[in-house]
C-alpha cells in the first residue's frame, strides 16, 4: 500500500474528498478549511497516509470516519492544525496583565489567580505569562496558577520539553533571554525548568470539550481566526461560562467578537484589547 501511494504521491485531493475531509475536520475541531487549502490539506494528509500505510485518502477518511481510533483521529488533527507563535508575541496584552489586571484581581480574589491559555501551542505564552508573573514574585508567593492547552498532543509535548529555537526568542528582551533561557545547542535555547513547572498543561478541543474549571484570565490569540463565526460564538460563550465574574479575555489584536452576541464587555487597557466579564460582585470559588 505504501508503494501505491508514492507512486501518486505528487497528486491532490479531488474536490470531492476535499470536501468530505474539511467537512469531518469542522466536525471534530470547529477549523474551518477554505477551498484554497487543498494542496495544504493534501500535503498534510498524505504524510500520515504514508506513516500508516493507507492506499489512498479514501481509504483513510473511511478509516477516520469510524471514529474508532481516537489516538489517530488526534494525530489527523495535530497534522491540520497551524502552531506558528513565538515568546512575548504581542506585549501589550502583558503590560495589561501586569499592571492592571492582577493587582485588581488580587485585590478582590482571596486565593490564587487561575490564568488560562487555550490554543497555547509550544507554550511559548503560558511561559510568558510564567516568566512576568516571576518578575512580581507572584509565583513564589503561589499568588497565581497558570495553565495551557491545546488541541495538538504534538506541541504540547514540545512545550514540556521547553526546547526552543532562537526564531522562536525573536521578540523576547534580552533581560528575559538571558536570565531564564539556556543555551541547549547552536539554533536552541532550554526555557528555565523551575519556572516551567509552575506552569500546568493539557489537552483540550475547544469545540468539543467541556472546561471543567473556572478561571480568572483567559488568553485566546490568534487562535478563533482558524473558526467560522457559529464556531467563535460557541467557544466565546463558553469561555464566558467558564470565568469568574470580573474576569478578562484577551485575544489577538487582528481578532474581534464585533460580531458575536456576548455579554463580554470590549475594554482597551494600556492599548490592549480586552473583554471583561463585568460583575461587581467577585464570588469565591
Amino acid at each position: 500500500m505504501f508503494k501505491k501511494l508514492s507512486e501518486r504521491s505528487l497528486l491532490e485531493l479531488t474536490d470531492e474528498e476535499f470536501k468530505k475531509f474539511s467537512d469531518l475536520i469542522y466536525q471534530l475541531s470547529g477549523i474551518y478549511l477554505k477551498d484554497s487549502k487543498i494542496t495544504l490539506l493534501s500535503n498534510r494528509l498524505r504524510q500520515r497516509i504514508n506513516e500508516r500505510n493507507f492506499g489512498s485518502f479514501a481509504e483513510y477518511y473511511d478509516y477516520i470516519r469510524k471514529g474508532e481510533d481516537q489516538g489517530e483521529i488526534n494525530q489527523m488533527l495535530n497534522a491540520v492544525s497551524t502552531n506558528e507563535t513565538y515568546f512575548f508575541r504581542s506585549e501589550k496584552h502583558f503590560e495589561a496583565l501586569t499592571e492592571k489586571i492582577m493587582p485588581e484581581l488580587l485585590k478582590k480574589i482571596n486565593r490564587p489567580i487561575r490564568i488560562w491559555c487555550a490554543g497555547c501551542s509550544s507554550g511559548e505564552e503560558p511561559y510568558t505569562v510564567a516568566m512576568i508573573m516571576n518578575e512580581k514574585n507572584w509565583l513564589s508567593h503561589r499568588l497565581v496558577e497558570i495553565y495551557g492547552s491545546d488541541m495538538n498532543t504534538d506541541v504540547l509535548d514540545e512545550a514540556k520539553k521547553g526546547l526552543y529555537d532562537v526564531k522562536r526568542l525573536r521578540a523576547t528582551p534580552d533581560y528575559y533571554k538571558d536570565k531564564y533561557f539556556k543555551k541547549y545547542d547552536q539554533d536552541t535555547y532550554k526555557f528555565d525548568e523551575q519556572i516551567a513547572g509552575y506552569v500546568k498543561f493539557f489537552r483540550q478541543n475547544l469545540l468539543t470539550d467541556s472546561f471543567d474549571d473556572l478561571y480568572d484570565v483567559i488568553f485566546c490569540r490568534n487562535v478563533m481566526i482558524y473558526f467560522d463565526k457559529p464556531v467563535q460564538q460557541k467557544i466565546v460563550s463558553k469561555f464566558y461560562d467558564a470565568m469568574t465574574p470580573g474576569g478578562y479575555l484577551m485575544i489577538g489584536h487582528s481578532e474581534s467578537l464585533y460580531f458575536i452576541e456576548t455579554k463580554f464587555v470590549y475594554e482597551k487597557i494600556m492599548d490592549a484589547p480586552v473583554y471583561h466579564k463585568d460583575d461587581s460582585v467577585i464570588r469565591k470559588v
